[in-house]
Protein backbone atom coordinates (compact mmCIF):
# COMPACT_ATOMS: atom_id res chain seq x y z
CA UNK A 1 0.00 0.00 0.00
CA UNK A 2 1.79 3.49 -1.00
CA UNK A 3 2.20 5.93 1.72
CA UNK A 4 -0.71 8.11 0.70
CA UNK A 5 -3.27 5.54 0.87
CA UNK A 6 -1.74 4.29 4.41
CA UNK A 7 -2.57 8.36 5.56
CA UNK A 8 -5.47 8.74 3.95
CA UNK A 9 -7.31 5.21 5.68
CA UNK A 10 -5.81 6.29 8.89
CA UNK A 11 -7.67 10.05 8.62
CA UNK A 12 -10.79 8.09 7.45
CA UNK A 13 -11.13 5.57 10.37
CA UNK A 14 -10.15 8.98 13.10
CA UNK A 15 -12.73 10.59 11.64
CA UNK A 16 -15.73 8.07 11.54
CA UNK A 17 -14.66 7.17 15.11
CA UNK A 18 -14.69 10.43 16.67
CA UNK A 19 -17.43 11.81 14.95
CA UNK A 20 -20.08 10.96 17.16
CA UNK A 21 -17.85 12.65 20.21
CA UNK A 22 -16.57 16.16 18.72
CA UNK A 23 -18.62 18.60 16.72
CA UNK A 24 -16.84 20.04 13.74
CA UNK A 25 -14.57 17.13 13.56
CA UNK A 26 -16.58 15.31 10.73
CA UNK A 27 -15.47 12.47 7.93
CA UNK A 28 -18.01 14.62 5.25
CA UNK A 29 -15.44 17.42 5.23
CA UNK A 30 -14.05 18.48 2.08
CA UNK A 31 -11.34 16.75 1.44
CA UNK A 32 -7.87 18.75 1.17
CA UNK A 33 -4.30 18.30 -0.19
CA UNK A 34 -2.32 16.64 2.65
CA UNK A 35 1.14 18.55 2.91
CA UNK A 36 3.91 17.31 4.80
CA UNK A 37 3.62 19.48 7.76
CA UNK A 38 0.59 18.02 8.57
CA UNK A 39 2.04 14.70 9.57
CA UNK A 40 3.37 16.70 12.60
CA UNK A 41 0.57 15.31 14.74
CA UNK A 42 2.80 12.22 14.93
CA UNK A 43 5.56 13.70 16.07
CA UNK A 44 7.15 12.31 19.93
CA UNK A 45 4.95 8.67 18.75
CA UNK A 46 6.71 5.51 18.58
CA UNK A 47 7.31 4.80 15.29
CA UNK A 48 6.73 8.24 13.83
CA UNK A 49 9.51 7.71 10.98
CA UNK A 50 7.73 4.69 9.90
CA UNK A 51 4.46 5.27 8.05
CA UNK A 52 3.15 1.26 8.50
CA UNK A 53 3.55 1.27 11.95
CA UNK A 54 2.21 4.94 12.70
CA UNK A 55 -1.17 3.73 10.38
CA UNK A 56 -1.30 0.58 12.40
CA UNK A 57 -1.03 2.57 15.57
CA UNK A 58 -3.87 5.30 14.15
CA UNK A 59 -6.10 1.93 12.68
CA UNK A 60 -5.43 0.06 16.13
CA UNK A 61 -6.40 2.08 18.37
CA UNK A 62 -10.18 3.02 16.62
CA UNK A 63 -10.35 -1.01 15.61
CA UNK A 64 -9.81 -1.18 19.83
CA UNK A 65 -12.31 2.03 20.57
CA UNK A 66 -15.07 -0.06 18.36
CA UNK A 67 -14.32 -3.18 18.75
CA UNK A 68 -14.32 -3.33 23.02
CA UNK A 69 -17.45 -4.41 23.65
CA UNK A 70 -17.20 -7.61 21.81
CA UNK A 71 -13.76 -8.37 23.50
CA UNK A 72 -15.09 -8.09 26.87
CA UNK A 73 -18.72 -9.78 26.10
CA UNK A 74 -16.38 -12.96 24.49
CA UNK A 75 -14.38 -12.86 28.32
CA UNK A 76 -17.31 -12.47 29.83
CA UNK A 77 -19.22 -15.37 27.68
CA UNK A 78 -16.27 -17.42 28.90
CA UNK A 79 -15.96 -16.65 32.32
CA UNK A 80 -19.75 -17.48 32.62
CA UNK A 81 -20.10 -20.35 30.31
CA UNK A 82 -16.61 -22.55 30.50
CA UNK A 83 -14.29 -21.03 33.17
CA UNK A 84 -13.56 -23.97 35.13
CA UNK A 85 -12.76 -21.56 37.77
CA UNK A 86 -16.67 -20.13 37.46
CA UNK A 87 -20.00 -21.63 37.56
CA UNK A 88 -20.23 -23.26 34.21
CA UNK A 89 -23.76 -22.10 33.78
CA UNK A 90 -24.66 -23.22 30.13
CA UNK A 91 -25.92 -20.55 27.06
CA UNK A 92 -29.11 -20.07 27.12
CA UNK A 93 -29.36 -19.99 31.18
CA UNK A 94 -29.41 -17.48 33.30
CA UNK A 95 -26.42 -16.93 36.12
CA UNK A 96 -26.37 -14.51 39.25
CA UNK A 97 -23.73 -13.85 40.86
CA UNK A 98 -22.06 -16.18 43.47
CA UNK A 99 -22.89 -14.10 46.33
CA UNK A 100 -26.57 -13.66 44.64
CA UNK A 101 -26.61 -10.42 46.01
CA UNK A 102 -23.69 -8.31 44.32
CA UNK A 103 -21.17 -7.84 46.59
CA UNK A 104 -17.03 -6.91 47.13
CA UNK A 105 -16.38 -10.03 46.36
CA UNK A 106 -16.91 -10.04 42.56
CA UNK A 107 -13.84 -8.55 41.27
CA UNK A 108 -14.50 -8.73 37.44
CA UNK A 109 -16.12 -5.02 36.81
CA UNK A 110 -19.15 -3.90 35.36
CA UNK A 111 -20.01 -1.82 38.17
CA UNK A 112 -23.00 -3.85 39.90
CA UNK A 113 -25.24 -1.91 41.97
CA UNK A 114 -26.33 -3.41 45.12
CA UNK A 115 -30.16 -2.10 44.93
CA UNK A 116 -31.41 -4.83 42.73
CA UNK A 117 -30.19 -8.44 42.27
CA UNK A 118 -29.30 -10.00 38.74
CA UNK A 119 -29.10 -12.54 36.18
CA UNK A 120 -27.80 -12.39 33.40
CA UNK A 121 -27.42 -14.70 30.17
CA UNK A 122 -25.80 -15.10 26.92
CA UNK A 123 -28.33 -16.26 23.99
CA UNK A 124 -27.54 -17.99 21.22
CA UNK A 125 -30.40 -18.09 18.58
CA UNK A 126 -27.98 -19.39 15.83
CA UNK A 127 -30.87 -23.06 15.59
CA UNK A 128 -33.72 -20.45 15.95
CA UNK A 129 -36.31 -18.22 17.99
CA UNK A 130 -36.01 -18.98 21.64
CA UNK A 131 -38.84 -18.18 24.32
CA UNK A 132 -37.90 -16.00 26.81
CA UNK A 133 -40.20 -17.10 30.48
CA UNK A 134 -40.47 -14.40 33.09
CA UNK A 135 -42.71 -13.86 36.25
CA UNK A 136 -44.92 -11.60 37.90
CA UNK A 137 -42.36 -9.48 40.20
CA UNK A 138 -45.51 -8.63 42.21
CA UNK A 139 -45.11 -4.58 42.36
CA UNK A 140 -41.16 -4.94 42.67
CA UNK A 141 -39.31 -2.85 39.84
CA UNK A 142 -38.54 -5.80 37.67
CA UNK A 143 -36.58 -5.19 33.92
CA UNK A 144 -35.08 -7.18 31.48
CA UNK A 145 -32.54 -5.29 29.02
CA UNK A 146 -31.73 -7.06 25.84
CA UNK A 147 -28.97 -6.20 23.60
CA UNK A 148 -26.58 -7.52 20.99
CA UNK A 149 -22.52 -7.66 22.00
CA UNK A 150 -22.10 -4.36 20.28
CA UNK A 151 -24.33 -3.38 23.58
CA UNK A 152 -26.82 -2.01 21.37
CA UNK A 153 -29.76 -2.48 23.52
CA UNK A 154 -32.58 -3.42 20.93
CA UNK A 155 -35.30 -4.28 23.50
CA UNK A 156 -36.30 -3.80 26.49
CA UNK A 157 -39.11 -5.64 29.28
CA UNK A 158 -40.22 -2.88 31.96
CA UNK A 159 -42.99 -0.98 32.67
CA UNK A 160 -41.31 2.42 31.34
CA UNK A 161 -40.68 0.47 27.66
CA UNK A 162 -44.49 -0.18 27.74
CA UNK A 163 -46.31 -3.86 27.03
CA UNK A 164 -46.16 -6.81 29.45
CA UNK A 165 -43.52 -7.08 31.98
CA UNK A 166 -43.69 -10.72 32.45
CA UNK A 167 -44.38 -13.39 30.50
CA UNK A 168 -43.60 -15.48 27.44
CA UNK A 169 -41.60 -13.33 24.96
CA UNK A 170 -40.44 -14.60 21.45
CA UNK A 171 -36.82 -13.85 20.29
CA UNK A 172 -36.85 -14.28 16.63
CA UNK A 173 -33.37 -14.59 14.89
CA UNK A 174 -32.49 -12.24 11.97
CA UNK A 175 -33.12 -14.48 8.63
CA UNK A 176 -35.44 -16.94 10.24
CA UNK A 177 -38.67 -17.13 7.83
CA UNK A 178 -40.82 -19.43 9.68
CA UNK A 179 -44.27 -19.52 10.81
CA UNK A 180 -45.22 -17.66 14.18
CA UNK A 181 -48.18 -19.18 15.42
CA UNK A 182 -50.68 -16.07 16.62
CA UNK A 183 -52.03 -15.76 20.00
CA UNK A 184 -49.13 -17.85 21.79
CA UNK A 185 -46.75 -15.05 22.94
CA UNK A 186 -46.46 -12.08 24.35
CA UNK A 187 -44.45 -10.03 22.67
CA UNK A 188 -42.48 -11.10 19.50
CA UNK A 189 -39.27 -9.16 19.61
CA UNK A 190 -37.33 -9.30 16.05
CA UNK A 191 -33.70 -9.54 16.39
CA UNK A 192 -30.68 -8.39 14.27
CA UNK A 193 -28.33 -10.71 15.73
CA UNK A 194 -27.77 -14.04 16.87
CA UNK A 195 -25.74 -13.61 19.67
CA UNK A 196 -27.56 -11.99 22.48
CA UNK A 197 -26.95 -10.85 26.14
CA UNK A 198 -30.10 -10.38 28.57
CA UNK A 199 -29.67 -8.85 31.87
CA UNK A 200 -32.56 -8.94 34.81
CA UNK A 201 -32.72 -6.74 37.00
CA UNK A 202 -35.10 -7.29 40.44
CA UNK A 203 -35.41 -4.68 43.02
CA UNK A 204 -35.64 -5.99 46.72
CA UNK A 205 -33.99 -5.51 50.02
CA UNK A 206 -30.65 -6.66 50.59
CA UNK A 207 -30.59 -6.41 53.91
CA UNK A 208 -34.22 -8.85 54.26
CA UNK A 209 -33.29 -12.37 54.46
CA UNK A 210 -36.75 -13.26 53.10
CA UNK A 211 -37.10 -11.11 50.21
CA UNK A 212 -33.33 -12.52 49.23
CA UNK A 213 -35.43 -16.08 49.04
CA UNK A 214 -37.99 -14.31 47.18
CA UNK A 215 -35.94 -13.33 44.73
CA UNK A 216 -34.56 -16.73 44.37
CA UNK A 217 -37.19 -18.12 43.85
CA UNK A 218 -38.21 -15.79 41.02
CA UNK A 219 -34.91 -16.18 39.14
CA UNK A 220 -35.22 -20.31 39.05
CA UNK A 221 -38.43 -19.61 37.38
CA UNK A 222 -37.05 -17.41 34.13
CA UNK A 223 -35.65 -19.36 31.53
CA UNK A 224 -34.93 -20.00 27.80
CA UNK A 225 -36.78 -22.51 25.85
CA UNK A 226 -36.42 -23.04 22.25
CA UNK A 227 -39.94 -22.29 20.30
CA UNK A 228 -40.34 -25.71 19.16
CA UNK A 229 -40.15 -26.92 22.74
CA UNK A 230 -42.51 -24.38 23.77
CA UNK A 231 -44.80 -24.92 21.59
CA UNK A 232 -44.70 -28.97 22.15
CA UNK A 233 -44.74 -28.61 26.22
CA UNK A 234 -41.20 -30.25 26.00
CA UNK A 235 -38.81 -29.77 29.11
CA UNK A 236 -35.88 -27.85 27.68
CA UNK A 237 -32.48 -28.01 29.87
CA UNK A 238 -29.43 -25.83 28.86
CA UNK A 239 -26.42 -27.82 28.15
CA UNK A 240 -24.24 -26.10 26.02
CA UNK A 241 -20.65 -24.23 27.32
CA UNK A 242 -19.50 -24.61 23.50
CA UNK A 243 -18.19 -21.10 23.92
CA UNK A 244 -15.03 -19.22 22.02
CA UNK A 245 -11.87 -19.93 24.13
CA UNK A 246 -10.71 -16.37 24.91
CA UNK A 247 -7.33 -17.80 26.84
CA UNK A 248 -5.93 -19.76 23.50
CA UNK A 249 -4.54 -16.16 23.08
CA UNK A 250 -3.38 -15.52 26.64
CA UNK A 251 0.31 -13.81 26.36
CA UNK A 252 -0.03 -13.10 23.02
CA UNK A 253 0.42 -8.86 22.33
CA UNK A 254 -2.29 -8.60 19.42
CA UNK A 255 -4.76 -10.95 21.97
CA UNK A 256 -7.55 -8.42 21.90
CA UNK A 257 -7.77 -7.89 17.62
CA UNK A 258 -7.44 -11.62 18.11
CA UNK A 259 -10.74 -11.46 19.47
CA UNK A 260 -12.36 -9.02 17.56
CA UNK A 261 -11.48 -10.85 14.26
CA UNK A 262 -13.78 -13.75 15.69
CA UNK A 263 -16.16 -11.79 17.34
CA UNK A 264 -16.91 -9.44 13.95
CA UNK A 265 -17.36 -12.99 12.15
CA UNK A 266 -19.92 -14.42 14.86
CA UNK A 267 -21.35 -10.54 15.27
CA UNK A 268 -21.89 -9.22 11.56
CA UNK A 269 -21.38 -5.42 12.02
CA UNK A 270 -24.15 -3.23 10.76
CA UNK A 271 -23.59 -1.31 7.42
CA UNK A 272 -23.21 1.78 8.66
CA UNK A 273 -20.39 0.60 9.94
CA UNK A 274 -18.95 -0.17 7.20
CA UNK A 275 -16.74 2.97 6.54
CA UNK A 276 -14.56 1.98 9.50
CA UNK A 277 -14.62 -1.98 8.78
CA UNK A 278 -12.51 -0.65 5.57
CA UNK A 279 -9.86 1.25 6.94
CA UNK A 280 -9.92 -2.13 9.61
CA UNK A 281 -8.87 -4.31 6.98
CA UNK A 282 -5.67 -2.65 5.92
CA UNK A 283 -4.14 -3.80 9.01
CA UNK A 284 -6.36 -7.57 8.73
CA UNK A 285 -8.73 -6.58 11.31
CA UNK A 286 -12.28 -7.72 10.67
CA UNK A 287 -14.39 -10.94 9.91
CA UNK A 288 -12.20 -13.67 9.25
CA UNK A 289 -9.32 -12.06 8.93
CA UNK A 290 -5.86 -13.24 9.86
CA UNK A 291 -3.24 -10.21 11.79
CA UNK A 292 -0.60 -12.92 10.90
CA UNK A 293 -0.57 -11.27 7.41
CA UNK A 294 0.20 -7.92 8.60
CA UNK A 295 4.06 -7.39 7.55
CA UNK A 296 6.24 -6.48 11.19
CA UNK A 297 5.94 -2.91 11.28
CA UNK A 298 2.30 -2.93 11.18
CA UNK A 299 2.16 -5.81 13.98
CA UNK A 300 4.49 -3.53 15.72
CA UNK A 301 2.11 -0.60 15.62
CA UNK A 302 -1.28 -2.92 16.58
CA UNK A 303 0.58 -4.16 19.62
CA UNK A 304 1.09 -0.08 20.67
CA UNK A 305 -2.55 -0.39 20.11
CA UNK A 306 -3.57 -3.48 22.12
CA UNK A 307 -1.20 -1.61 25.04
CA UNK A 308 -2.66 1.37 24.72
CA UNK A 309 -6.57 0.91 24.11
CA UNK A 310 -7.56 0.56 27.30
CA UNK A 311 -6.13 3.26 29.16
CA UNK A 312 -7.62 5.30 26.71
CA UNK A 313 -11.63 4.23 27.53
CA UNK A 314 -11.18 4.57 30.90
CA UNK A 315 -9.39 8.37 30.60
CA UNK A 316 -12.88 8.79 28.89
CA UNK A 317 -14.68 7.84 31.65
CA UNK A 318 -12.60 10.09 34.30
CA UNK A 319 -13.66 13.47 32.19
CA UNK A 320 -17.54 14.76 31.59
CA UNK A 321 -18.95 13.80 28.68
CA UNK A 322 -22.75 15.85 29.32
CA UNK A 323 -24.08 18.34 32.21
CA UNK A 324 -21.21 18.94 35.18
CA UNK A 325 -23.02 19.97 38.30
CA UNK A 326 -21.82 20.11 41.94
CA UNK A 327 -18.96 17.74 41.45
CA UNK A 328 -20.90 15.12 39.68
CA UNK A 329 -21.30 14.69 35.73
CA UNK A 330 -24.24 12.75 34.13
CA UNK A 331 -23.58 10.04 31.95
CA UNK A 332 -23.74 10.96 27.92
CA UNK A 333 -27.38 11.71 26.83
CA UNK A 334 -27.17 9.29 24.09
CA UNK A 335 -26.38 5.88 26.37
CA UNK A 336 -28.25 2.97 26.43
CA UNK A 337 -29.75 3.62 23.17
CA UNK A 338 -31.05 0.83 20.48
CA UNK A 339 -27.95 1.96 18.18
CA UNK A 340 -25.42 4.35 18.20
CA UNK A 341 -22.03 5.17 16.17
CA UNK A 342 -20.74 7.30 19.20
CA UNK A 343 -18.11 4.33 19.59
CA UNK A 344 -16.24 5.43 22.07
CA UNK A 345 -19.09 6.44 24.14
CA UNK A 346 -20.25 2.94 23.61
CA UNK A 347 -16.81 1.45 25.10
CA UNK A 348 -15.96 3.19 27.40
CA UNK A 349 -19.27 4.32 28.99
CA UNK A 350 -21.77 1.19 28.35
CA UNK A 351 -18.99 -1.26 28.11
CA UNK A 352 -15.99 -0.81 30.11
CA UNK A 353 -18.09 1.39 32.94
CA UNK A 354 -21.18 -1.00 33.17
CA UNK A 355 -21.58 -4.32 30.54
CA UNK A 356 -24.72 -2.88 29.54
CA UNK A 357 -26.60 0.67 30.12
CA UNK A 358 -29.97 1.76 31.03
CA UNK A 359 -31.03 4.60 28.28
CA UNK A 360 -31.75 7.66 30.63
CA UNK A 361 -35.41 6.89 30.43
CA UNK A 362 -35.12 3.86 32.36
CA UNK A 363 -32.30 4.79 34.84
CA UNK A 364 -30.24 7.91 34.75
CA UNK A 365 -26.92 7.71 35.71
CA UNK A 366 -24.44 10.43 37.55
CA UNK A 367 -20.99 9.95 38.50
CA UNK A 368 -18.49 11.78 40.75
CA UNK A 369 -15.06 12.25 41.31
CA UNK A 370 -13.95 15.74 42.51
CA UNK A 371 -15.32 17.27 45.81
CA UNK A 372 -16.66 21.04 45.97
CA UNK A 373 -13.12 22.50 44.91
CA UNK A 374 -12.16 20.25 41.90
CA UNK A 375 -10.25 17.61 44.08
CA UNK A 376 -9.70 14.31 43.22
CA UNK A 377 -12.00 12.27 45.46
CA UNK A 378 -9.60 10.03 47.91
CA UNK A 379 -9.24 8.01 50.42
CA UNK A 380 -7.11 10.47 52.10
CA UNK A 381 -10.12 12.90 52.36
CA UNK A 382 -13.48 12.54 54.50
CA UNK A 383 -15.98 13.80 52.62
CA UNK A 384 -20.18 14.68 53.24
CA UNK A 385 -23.19 14.71 51.32
CA UNK A 386 -26.19 16.65 52.40
CA UNK A 387 -29.09 16.09 50.57
CA UNK A 388 -32.23 18.85 51.52
CA UNK A 389 -35.39 17.20 51.88
CA UNK A 390 -36.43 19.55 48.74
CA UNK A 391 -33.60 17.68 46.66
CA UNK A 392 -34.35 14.15 46.77
CA UNK A 393 -34.32 12.77 43.45
CA UNK A 394 -38.07 12.77 41.94
CA UNK A 395 -38.19 8.98 40.83
CA UNK A 396 -40.79 6.78 40.24
CA UNK A 397 -38.76 3.40 41.13
CA UNK A 398 -35.71 4.32 43.61
CA UNK A 399 -32.29 5.93 44.01
CA UNK A 400 -29.16 5.67 45.37
CA UNK A 401 -25.06 6.53 45.51
CA UNK A 402 -22.69 3.58 45.61
CA UNK A 403 -19.48 3.55 45.89
CA UNK A 404 -16.59 1.84 43.40
CA UNK A 405 -13.25 1.56 42.58
CA UNK A 406 -11.98 0.51 39.05
CA UNK A 407 -15.42 -0.44 38.55
CA UNK A 408 -15.61 -2.88 41.34
CA UNK A 409 -17.43 -2.34 44.42
CA UNK A 410 -14.83 -1.70 47.27
CA UNK A 411 -13.66 -4.08 49.77
CA UNK A 412 -14.50 -2.48 53.45
CA UNK A 413 -14.88 -3.97 57.01
CA UNK A 414 -18.52 -3.17 57.05
CA UNK A 415 -19.75 -5.05 53.92
CA UNK A 416 -21.59 -1.54 53.10
CA UNK A 417 -21.45 -0.88 49.57
CA UNK A 418 -23.63 2.21 48.74
CA UNK A 419 -26.38 4.18 50.45
CA UNK A 420 -30.28 3.52 49.22
CA UNK A 421 -33.65 5.08 49.46
CA UNK A 422 -34.65 2.09 51.76
CA UNK A 423 -31.73 0.70 53.51
CA UNK A 424 -32.91 0.72 57.73
CA UNK A 425 -31.86 2.76 59.75
CA UNK A 426 -31.08 5.54 58.08
CA UNK A 427 -31.10 9.01 59.60
CA UNK A 428 -32.43 11.87 58.89
CA UNK A 429 -32.21 15.72 60.21
CA UNK A 430 -35.43 17.25 61.93
CA UNK A 431 -35.93 19.28 58.53
CA UNK A 432 -36.22 15.55 56.53
CA UNK A 433 -32.60 15.91 55.14
CA UNK A 434 -29.91 13.01 54.70
CA UNK A 435 -26.68 13.72 55.80
CA UNK A 436 -23.72 11.07 54.21
CA UNK A 437 -20.32 10.66 55.87
CA UNK A 438 -17.74 9.59 53.14
CA UNK A 439 -14.95 8.29 54.76
CA UNK A 440 -12.32 5.26 55.40
CA UNK A 441 -12.22 5.17 58.82
CA UNK A 442 -15.85 4.16 60.67
CA UNK A 443 -17.19 7.15 62.11
CA UNK A 444 -18.47 7.83 65.70
CA UNK A 445 -21.45 5.74 66.57
CA UNK A 446 -23.95 8.24 65.49
CA UNK A 447 -22.89 8.46 62.52
CA UNK A 448 -22.44 4.93 61.39
CA UNK A 449 -25.97 4.74 60.40
CA UNK A 450 -25.76 7.11 56.94
CA UNK A 451 -21.81 6.04 56.45
CA UNK A 452 -20.66 5.18 52.85
CA UNK A 453 -16.72 3.45 53.08
CA UNK A 454 -14.36 4.82 51.14
CA UNK A 455 -11.40 2.27 50.03
CA UNK A 456 -8.53 1.78 52.32
CA UNK A 457 -6.24 3.67 49.88
CA UNK A 458 -6.53 5.63 46.52
CA UNK A 459 -9.02 7.36 44.23
CA UNK A 460 -12.15 6.19 43.94
CA UNK A 461 -15.60 7.18 42.78
CA UNK A 462 -19.74 7.45 43.12
CA UNK A 463 -22.87 6.83 41.02
CA UNK A 464 -26.23 7.39 41.46
CA UNK A 465 -28.64 5.70 39.91
CA UNK A 466 -32.56 7.34 39.63
CA UNK A 467 -34.53 4.58 38.16
CA UNK A 468 -37.37 5.67 36.40
CA UNK A 469 -36.83 9.43 36.70
CA UNK A 470 -38.64 12.08 36.26
CA UNK A 471 -38.28 13.74 32.86
CA UNK A 472 -36.19 16.98 34.76
CA UNK A 473 -33.44 14.27 35.37
CA UNK A 474 -33.69 12.70 32.28
CA UNK A 475 -33.31 16.26 30.81
CA UNK A 476 -30.48 16.84 32.91
CA UNK A 477 -31.76 19.85 34.77
CA UNK A 478 -31.78 18.09 38.20
CA UNK A 479 -29.04 19.18 40.36
CA UNK A 480 -27.39 16.50 42.98
CA UNK A 481 -26.12 17.58 46.31
CA UNK A 482 -22.90 18.48 46.85
CA UNK A 483 -19.79 16.16 47.20
CA UNK A 484 -18.03 18.58 49.73
CA UNK A 485 -14.37 17.19 51.67
CA UNK A 486 -14.19 18.50 55.38
CA UNK A 487 -11.00 17.02 56.23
Amino acid sequence: MERRELFRHSMMAMGAGLAGLTPGLSLAQEEKKVHPAQLDMLKGQEGVGNPREAHAYAIGMQAFEYGFPLVYMASLSYTFNKDPMGQQVPLNAFISPKDFVATSNFRNGGSFNTDTVYAGAFIDLRKGPMVLTTQDPEGHYFSVQLSDLYTNNFAYISKRSGGPIFGNFLLVPPGWTGKIPKGKFDRVLQCEQKWLFALVRLRIDQDDAAEVTWAKAKFKQAQFTPMDDFLAGRTFTPNDNNVFDVTQFKGNPLRPFAILNHMLTENPPPAIDEILLQGFKTVHIGPGMDLSKNDPDTLRGLARAARDGLPALRSHVERPWARSVNGWFYFPTNIGQAKTTDYIMRSAWQSLWGIVAHPPRECTYLWASQDQNGERLNSNGKYELYMRKDQFPKVEAFWSFTMYQDFNLVVNDANRWAIRENMKGLKFDADGGLRIYIQTERPSEDKVSNWLPAPKSGNFNITMRNYMPSQEIVEQRYDPPVMKRVS
